[in-house]
């Protein structure tokens, strides 16, 4: 099953992820930038630097310990957590410039099936990355409730919990038939194989129902690994759940600590409990990277505790905390990887019947992954 990414399709990606993102901050910045602004900025407390720059390191800590609780309870060979965020940083670069399940999903399914995971559980420690957030996000619930004596924020939220919940319900509804009724997955990934063998007439009709017939093992495998966490590993699950919470608290902090820098010092519950319900505009964002939708997303939060004039300024160093900084850096770990793995962009598995051909076949893929 071919994993790989076209270059011009990456390039595409990263061009429109560019313009957008430039293009709105420089509106942002037309457009909150008054004769005040560079004065107040000037007044920022450098003390809040360095807590910022260390807040931003915790947050993908906590990212990669995520991965890290899962594969060590998943497999033999334990994942690092310095590989681990590395792996979080460049799945991170692809999510910026590609679709997720084309760029994210693809790229951390392959360096974690790299770090001796077989495939079907690094598809479900890539897979829970996402689901998980979503569950989270029912704590959105309580939140309102928390903020119902604020008439103006309740109003508001509430609206746009209705314009959120379809793609919330469709997640949930897919990952609940994942786990209780594989077959019509299965009946799913049978119509695709074949739309794919009609589009791509190069491929033979033995090697559609090979395909076919591997999507059918890893359908099986992901459901009996999900079913292995639910039912034997809650506490490793309940771990790995934590760890979301908490690299989305961190974030939360990242925001604060902006506020803080500049002297603004907003209630910490109310300021967290306003981004817990903004997370889903930001995790549902359409455009490459979210560019445009994170940036008017945190332009309305910083307004509501900080003058006009520097809501562009919190913005852009909000950005640049959480999105620039770590695509370049998860840009420089890309690159190495593509040097030592010039296969990074033709993940092929070949079918096996039999759990032993599996493990056999895996195993030949590592050892010519890691010496091309």
């Amino acid at each position: 099953m071919g994993l790989g990414i076209k270059e011009s399709h990456f390039r595409k990606g990263l061009i429109l992820f560019v313009l957008l993102s430039v293009s709105v901050m420089i509106g942002i910045m037309f457009w909150t930038t008054e004769t005040d602004t560079w004065e107040q900025l000037k007044k920022f407390q450098l003390i809040y630097i360095p807590l910022l720059f260390a807040l931003s390191i915790l947050r993908w800590y906590f990212d990669g310990l995520f991965f890290v609780t899962l594969a060590r309870h998943g497999h033999k060979s334990p994942l690092s957590i310095n590989r681990a965020v590395v792996i979080r940083l460049e799945g991170t670069v692809l999510a910026a410039v590609l679709p997720i399940l084309v760029g994210t999903f693809s790229m951390h399914a392959y360096l974690l099936h790299k770090e001796k995971l077989k495939i079907s559980e690094s598809m479900a420690i890539t897979v829970l990355r996402s689901i998980i957030p979503v569950f989270l996000f029912l704590l959105n619930i309580p939140i309102l409730i928390f903020l119902k004596e604020d008439a103006e924020s309740s109003r508001f939220f509430t609206q746009l919990i209705k314009v959120l919940s379809l793609p919330i319900a469709v997640i949930l509804v897919f990952f609940v038939i994942t786990l209780f009724y594989p077959n019509q997955i299965k009946r799913l990934a049978t119509a695709i194989v074949r739309w794919l063998g009609r589009m791509k007439f190069k491929h033979s009709e033995e090697r559609i129902m090979a395909l076919e017939q591997r999507l059918f093992h890893e359908i099986d495998q992901f459901s009996r690994i999900f079913w292995t966490y639910l039912r034997e590993k809650k506490w490793v699950l309940f771990q790995a759940t934590l760890c979301i919470l908490m690299a989305f608290l961190v974030d939360y902090l990242i925001a604060l600590a902006i506020l803080w820098g500049f002297d603004y010092h907003p209630s910490v519950v109310r300021a967290i409990a306003i981004q817990f319900l903004m997370r889903p505009i930001i995790y549902f964002a359409l455009t490459p990277g979210g560019a445009g939708i994170w940036e008017i997303t945190y332009l309305g939060f910083f307004s509501l505790f900080i003058p006009h004039s520097l809501t562009g300024m919190a913005v852009l160093i909000w950005r640049l905390l959480l999105t620039y900084l770590p695509i370049v850096i998860g840009t420089f770990f890309m690159i190495h990887e593509f040097g030592k793995d010039h296969k990074l962009k033709d993940f092929i598995v070949e079918n096996r019947d039999e759990d032993e051909d599996e493990d056999e076949d895996e195993a030949n893929l590592d050892n010519n992954v890691s010496n091309p």
